[in-house]
C-alpha cells in the first residue's frame, strides 16, 4: 500500500481515524529552519508530531499537516534567514498565516547520547512554536554581499571545486527563482 512507503502520511491517517476524520482545532507548527528543517506542530499545548525533512518537502510536510486542522499558524526561527524568508513567502503564497520568531535561545543543550542535530533541530522547532514571532506578509528578499559569497561556495562544493557560479546565478538562487542545483546546470549551459 502507498501509506507503508510514506510514514508520514501513515501518522496522519491515524490521528484522523482516532478522531473520526473530524477536522482537529488550531496548530502552531514551529518551524527550524535550515538544510533538513525541523518540524513540531503543536495544538491544544501538546506535541502532536515532528519532523525533519529535506527544505525542498517543508512546505509540501506543512500543506499536508494543514489538512488536518481547522486553522494552522507558522512560526519560523529567523536564523538562516534566506530559507526562512524563502519558506515565509512560499507559505504566505498559500494564505497560510507566518510569524517569524527571534531563534535565540530555542536550541537546546543535548545531553550525552542523544543522537545530535536531528534531535536539536526539532526541540528548537518545538521552542519556535512556543514563542511569540512577528507576523509577515510577502517580503522582498535583497541578499547581501556575503550571503551571495556564501551561495557561490555552496555551489563550488556541490561541483567538487570544478564550478563557482556567477554572482547573477547566485543572486536568483537567493531570492528562491532557482535552486542552486539549477543554477549549477544553467552556469554550464551558459559557459
Amino acid at each position: 500500500s502507498d501509506l507503508a512507503s510514506d510514514p508520514e502520511m501513515t501518522v496522519n491517517e491515524a490521528i484522523r481515524l482516532l478522531r473520526n476524520g473530524a477536522l482537529l482545532g488550531c496548530a502552531v507548527i514551529g518551524i527550524d529552519p535550515g538544510e533538513e528543517p525541523g518540524i513540531a506542530v503543536i495544538s491544544n499545548g501538546i506535541v502532536e508530531a515532528v519532523y525533519r525533512v529535506p527544505l525542498g518537502r517543508a512546505v509540501g510536510v506543512i500543506e499536508r499537516i494543514k489538512q488536518t486542522y481547522s486553522d494552522i499558524l507558522v512560526r519560523i526561527g529567523h536564523g538562516a534567514r534566506l530559507t526562512s524568508m524563502h519558506l515565509a513567502n512560499s507559505l504566505v503564497a498559500q494564505g497560510i498565516s507566518v510569524e517569524l520568531v527571534d531563534e535565540s535561545g530555542t536550541s537546546p543543550y543535548l545531553g550525552k547520547g542523544m543522537g545530535g542535530a536531528a534531535i536539536s533541530d526539532i526541540v528548537a522547532a518545538i521552542n519556535i512554536a512556543y514563542t511569540q514571532g512577528v507576523r509577515v506578509g510577502h517580503q522582498e528578499i535583497t541578499p547581501t554581499k556575503g550571503e551571495i559569497r556564501w551561495i557561490q561556495e555552496r555551489s563550488r562544493e556541490l561541483s567538487e571545486g570544478r564550478t563557482t557560479i556567477s554572482r547573477q546565478l547566485a543572486k536568483r538562487v537567493a531570492i528562491g527563482e532557482i535552486t542552486i542545483k539549477e543554477a549549477l546546470t544553467e552556469h554550464k549551459r551558459l559557459k
